[in-house]
């Protein structure tokens, strides 16, 4: 008599079952396999697994490299971790990223509030020039005297409050300096974007500009552009 199926046992998806055989062989491979050793790996014969490698791979969940090897790629992690707001919008930000690295030539990174009066960048993306400025993810900065800072102090619209902020989170700066950075807010504020010399050195210059999001248009990050300073932008 044969063994009763379970409720689960009972029901199956074929083409579904190939793609997460495929999923978990890459997952467990220490090298890059090609499709004949993927296919040989799951028991499968090539021509089952090619649709599905070309559906997985359009989906951005492996990835082809050179010689035609095949890997996973970061999608699942980022489908089965923990997704913060900053994951959501770094992810978001990143193909408009891509595409302004590519049309000027300049890497960019992505501000967000990391504290009362500090910034991290949750993503970053470099030059396509063999050199360049660029920072990492992770990196952190006070909001005062950076171009970025300026952004998120830009929707402060009162040059009193943004003087009071400044007090308290900088009070031990020149009060002519707290003032004169209210002021490029303020700049700020009216064009949408700021160009200052970076406080890490003067040869680096930053031009910034605030992602404004919702019915207040509260500025929730800040999009950096860093350039030597001699180099002009278009």
């Amino acid at each position: 008599m044969s063994e009763q199926k379970t409720k689960l046992q009972k029901y199956s998806a074929p083409a579904f079952e190939k793609g997460l055989d495929i999923l978990e062989f890459l997952s467990l491979s220490d090298t890059a396999p090609t499709l004949s050793q993927l296919a040989q790996g799951i028991g499968r014969s090539k021509n089952e697994i090619f649709r599905m490698m070309i559906v997985l791979e359009e989906r951005g969940y492996i990835d082809r490299q050179e010689r035609d090897l095949f890997k996973l790629t970061g999608k699942l992690s980022l489908l089965g971790g923990d997704r913060t707001d900053n994951n959501k919008l770094a992810e978001l930000a990143e193909p408009y990223m891509n595409r302004l690295a590519e049309e000027i030539e300049l890497s960019n990174h992505l501000w967000v509030p990391n504290g009362k009066d500090e910034l991290i960048v949750i993503n970053s993306v470099s030059s396509s020039q063999n050199y360049g400025v660029t920072v990492q993810v992770g990196y952190t900065t006070p909001v005062y005297p950076t171009s970025a800072g300026a952004c998120f102090l830009s929707e402060i619209a009162s040059h009193e409050d943004r003087l009071a902020y400044l007090r308290k989170i900088a009070s031990e700066e020149n009060p002519d300096s707290l003032q004169e950075f209210s002021d490029l807010a303020a700049i700020c504020a009216d064009q949408n974007y700021i160009s200052l010399v970076s406080p890490e050195s003067n040869a680096i210059g930053e031009i910034s500009a605030p992602i404004r999001h919702g019915m207040g248009q509260s500025v929730i990050a800040s999009l950096t552009i860093p350039h030597f300073a001699s180099a002009l932008i278009v």
